[in-house]
């Protein structure tokens, strides 16, 4: 299922242009290198600003002619800053040019697959320690896309649950089942939502939002526990998504700006809800000081199987005991999280009221 006509176009315009900036943005962080006047987080403002522009005002009928419109708008910025920075001025017109050359053939659903499969193979790589078979059987699963324009009225929002973005529904967001209109039903589902506030960073975090969506929900075994999955998981991802990136054979194939996006873009959008799982997430992090520790309690969360006297919500109970103990004891749940084998060794030695 694609955006309408004239969402698409647009939306081709969004993410060429992301993807052109994304392939200059070490030569403009070293055009702005050292100057006090013009910085990289500037230049991306005022590369916002011509896309908020654009989505408001441009009628092009075609992705080449949203690009003409998209392109007098950046050179208008790039002469801005010209006199102050000739260098970075000139990494905008790079851009211009660039996305002029690839418009008559770009497809959004090219560039969100190739995200898509990134996020995809992070996720794998994710869960390559884990020794729980549950899983690991799970990691040939593969989510199918569909682009959504319209975000449901916010008393559909109740129905389907609240995303962890807010009020806003989330820019990527799994289902498990997904209606057709031919009245089919799809299996795995994520959903890639556009509006027309979409920015260069938000682009920035697809790799970490599809590595969110697989790790977190079609990788878990997801029984509905917000605590971890959109919450914990969101820094499990985060945390990882930095890991990978000083690995030397994933470098190439992901900037710093991308392994980091969750901030400053994302992260202040977030619900209290998911930000404060989050929050303990890194503090149990932290409070371990061993990755490889945490990242086994993250794998028996993740493939967590009801036993006989467990309810499907065991891993959210869990972590409000682990929250509990962490407030009024870190040094305490330090020694008892070394002390135990397993999860739920750890569950028997926390104050579960």
């Amino acid at each position: 299922m694609a955006f309408p006509d004239a969402v698409a176009i647009k939306y081709d315009a969004f993410t060429l242009c992301c993807r052109k900036l994304l392939e200059h943005l070490q030569v403009l962080n070293e055009a702005v290198h050292g100057d006090t006047r013009v910085t990289s987080e500037g230049c991306i403002s005022l590369f916002d600003e011509s896309m908020q522009q654009f989505f408001k005002r441009s009628t092009a009928s075609s992705p080449v002619e949203a690009v003409e419109d998209l392109s007098g708008l950046i050179r208008g910025q790039a002469g801005l800053i010209r006199r102050q920075n000739s260098a970075a001025a000139e990494v905008f017109n790079r851009v211009v040019v660039t996305i002029a050359e690839a418009a008559p053939t770009w497809h959004y659903q090219d560039d969100l697959e190739a995200h898509h499969r990134q996020g995809q193979e992070f996720a794998r790589r994710f869960y390559a320690k884990s020794s729980w078979p549950v899983t690991l059987e799970r990691l040939n699963r593969e989510a199918r896309l569909v682009y959504e324009y319209d975000l449901p009225d916010l008393e559909d929002l109740s129905a389907i649950g609240m995303e962890p973005f807010g009020y806003r529904a989330a820019p990527l967001a799994y289902r498990a089942s997904y209606p057709e209109d031919s009245g089919e039903t799809m299996r795995d589902v994520i959903i890639v939502r556009f509006l027309f506030d979409h920015n260069f960073a938000l682009y920035l975090a697809y790799p970490y939002l599809f590595l969110h969506e697989y790790t977190a929900h079609i990788y878990a075994t997801d029984y509905g526990n917000d605590r971890f999955n959109d919450g914990w998981m969101l820094y499990a991802a985060h945390k990882f998504l930095r890991e990978v990136w000083f690995s030397p054979e994933f470098l190439a194939s992901l900037q710093r700006e991308q392994a980091n996006a969750l901030f400053p873009g994302l992260y202040p959008r977030l619900r209290y809800g998911p930000r404060r799982d989050y929050d303990l997430a890194w503090d149990i992090a932290e409070l371990v000081s061993d990755w490889g520790r945490f990242m086994a309690m993250t794998y028996e969360l993740a493939a967590f199987t009801p036993r006989r006297g467990e309810g499907p919500f065991w891993p959210t109970q869990f972590i409000n005991a682990l929250e509990r103990e962490f407030k009024a004891n870190p040094h305490r749940l330090r020694q008892k999280i070394e002390a135990a084998h397993d999860l739920r060794m750890l569950w028997s030695m926390l104050a579960h009221s």
